[in-house]
Order: structure tokens, then sequence, then C-alpha cells
């Protein structure tokens, strides 16, 4: 049966008498249907490709097997002069020459492999003099300390050649002791600059760093850049994410550095448990805490957290739990409140990297492009103030670092 429109009191019919309602209605639920569909699809696979291109780096809970390495006739330097000569023939294009450092060396501190310098070359590029790093592997070092040495130089110029990393500049392989020249960053570890920046210190003179909303997102978004590269380009984590592990220059250019758990992924694609757990709990994804398979999404919760460091001008996280109350807090959905200078938009953001489930999370390009939209309205003048108070001699119980 044909339904007809009553022309007297309606107009909504189409030549035939026919209410136009019935065929109109139908026709658009037919495409909101389509479009939601291929919506869905597309997303559904955008999340497949993602997870697939994200680096998947399982925990052992054995530490690697030490690699034996023959010593011929019982002598480790000849040994020595065996991995030098052998070693990988890429590194001879980073040779600095004595004749290009200028000066003495001027001792820093003690590194992880040796003594760590500081002195001024001429870079190899011709650009003219610049200050370096130097990381010496030390005198005594064992075959298997100098093959990992080795093994970090390697790294070293693979890895480090992004804006937002603490780059190489060169390093000296020819002969005992080996150095590895990194770049100098003059402002310093950005979690002392935050701290030195509060309130307190301010208004005393001593605040070195001064900071606004828009350089909170130009930082962020830095920091952003050199995961994303360290994820696209070489399918690595950096598992330690947080403002310790940051050097600032004075016209706020941000350094990742503290790559050593991205160093031993490179090697072998996997993470000894015990290194794992040397990142403070606060830090922690929970998947991580769980030591279950860790991904780029478990930067991007650290990422979350040290967006909090930036915005509270170094407070550590969770300042009112302790380490140990914190996961299971978590599980009941707890989540840092919003800190009183940040913006909506930056908490939200927080809120965002830290999703339970990583897939959740934003990917490092959502970050990079909301950051950048942010940094053209944010305020530029205002500086950044804490009222609290920040016990630094208990920041590390609080923070659970030690």
């Amino acid at each position: 049966m044909t339904l007809h429109c009553n022309f007297s009191i309606s107009n909504r019919c189409n030549v035939n008498g026919i209410n136009n309602g019935i065929i109109i209605i139908p026709v658009i639920l037919g495409i909101s249907s389509v479009v939601l569909i291929t919506i869905i699809i597309w997303k559904t696979c955008k999340m497949k490709q993602q997870r697939e291109r994200a680096p998947v780096i399982l925990l052992q809970d054995k530490s690697e097997p030490v690699r034996q390495l023959e010593i011929e006739n019982g002598s480790l330097s000849t040994a020595t002069e065996r991995m030098l000569a052998t070693k990988d023939p890429s590194l001879k294009q980073w040779e600095i020459s004595p004749e290009h450092i200028v000066g003495n060396l001027e001792y820093m501190q003690s590194g992880s492999y040796g003594p760590m310098y500081m002195a001024n070359i001429l870079s190899l590029d011709g650009s003219g003099e610049v200050k370096a790093v130097f990381k010496s592997l030390h005198d005594n070092a064992s075959a298997k300390e100098l093959s990992d040495y080795l093994d970090l130089l390697k790294f070293h110029t693979k890895i480090c050649n992004h804006e937002s990393i603490v780059k190489l500049l060169g390093c000296q392989t020819e002969r005992m002791p080996l150095y590895l020249l990194l770049e100098f960053v003059n402002g310093g570890n950005l979690l002392h600059s935050l701290w030195k920046s509060r309130e307190t210190e301010a208004q005393a003179g001593g605040g070195e760093l001064k900071l606004t909303e828009r350089d909170v997102y130009s930082i962020a978004k830095q920091v952003a850049c050199g995961l994303e590269y360290l994820t696209t380009k070489h399918h690595l984590i950096h598992g330690d994410v947080a403002a310790r592990n940051l050097l600032i220059h004075d016209n706020l250019t941000v350094k990742l550095t503290g790559l050593s758990l991205a160093f031993d992924v490179y090697k072998t694609r996997t993470l000894s448990s015990h290194k794992a757990a040397q990142v403070p709990i606060k830090w922690l994804a929970p998947e991580r805490i769980m030591k279950l398979p860790i991904t780029e999404k478990s930067d991007t919760w650290s990422f979350g957290i040290l967006a909090y460091e930036i915005i509270t001008l170094g407070s550590p996280p969770y300042p009112e739990l302790q380490p140990l109350e914190v996961f299971p807090k978590l599980q009941r959905n707890y989540r840092m409140s919003k800190p009183s200078n940040s913006s909506n938009a930056l908490y939200d953001l927080m809120k965002h990297c830290w999703q339970w489930k990583a897939y959740d999370r934003p990917s490092w390009s959502e970050l990079i492009n909301k950051l950048n939209s942010w940094m053209n309205t944010a305020d530029k003048v205002e500086l950044l103030k804490v009222a609290d108070d920040l016990d630094l001699d208990q920041y590390k119980q609080a923070a659970g670092v030690f």
C-alpha cells in the first residue's frame, strides 16, 4: 500500500505525493552507518599498524650471558690490541686526533666506564672550537669492558644524531685511554634548574631558569620529538624519561641523556629486570611495575610524569604518597590532581598519558601536534611560580630516588 501526503497539511511530498521523510530518513541512516563503520575500521587498522611498528621490549630475569673473549697467550694487552685493530671501520670517520684537543682536560666526575673530563676541541666539520665532554674508559678495563665500550661508541654513531639528544662529536680509539666525546650542554640538569627557579629561590635572586607557560610546552615538545625519533627511526625506547635525564641550554633547548637502557635494548632487544628496576617506581607505567612487555607507550606514561615535574618546577610525583603506595592506588584509578598553575589542556594531556591500557595513550605525533598548537596561544610573559615549599633534603625519599 502506498502512503500519500495530505497536501492541505504538508508540502513535504514529492511529485507522486509520497512523503519525502520516508525516503530521506533511511538514506541518511544508511549513509551514517557506512561512515561510522568506515571510521571504526580505519581506527582499528591504524591502531594495528601502530602496534606492529612499536618496539616491544621483553624483560629478562637473568642477566645477559657474558661473551667470553679470547686472550692470546694469556695477555690482556694482546686481546685489547686485537679488538682495537678489528673495531668497526665506521668509527674511523669520528676519530679526533690529539691535535684537535685545545688545552688540558678538566676533571668533572667519575662515570660508569671511567673518569669524565671537559675540554675544548676543534670540531670535525671545521666550524671552530667547541666545548666537549670526554667519557673515558679507565686504564684497567677488562676485555669485556672494552668490548662494551666499543659497542657504546657504535651506538652513539648510529643513534645520537638528533637535535633533542646529546650528540656525539667524536672519539679516540687509536690508543689507550679511549675517549667518547659528547657535546657539552651548559645549562646543566633540568631538574636542578627547575628547583632553582622556584619562587623562593627566584625572590632571593638565585633563580637561573625562568619559565613561562609557552616555555613548558616548548620543552615538552622537544622531548617528545626526541622520543619519537628513538621509536620511529630506531625502534628503541628510552626507558627512563624524567627531568633528571634532561640537560638544558641557556636558550631553553633540551637534550635527552640517560640512554643506558636504550643502549641495552639496542644490543639485545631485551632489558634485564635488574636494570629496569633501577628506574624509580613513581615514573613507571603500570605494565613496567608488573614486569610485562615494554613499548613506546610505557615512555608515554613517563612523559606525563615529566610534564608534571616541569609545570610544578621540580616537585616529586605523587607527593602525598610513598613509592610503594603508588601502584595500589593506580589500580583503583587514582591519578595525580591538577597542579595549581597547570592549564586544563596540559592536565588533560597528562591524564591521557596516564591511561591504564597502553594503547589508549597518545602517540608521539599526537602529543607533538597538540603541544605545537598550544605554543601559538600560550602565555610567554608571566613567569611560573610555585607557592609550596620543597625540602630538597627530603626529595630523594619522597621521589623514591636513591
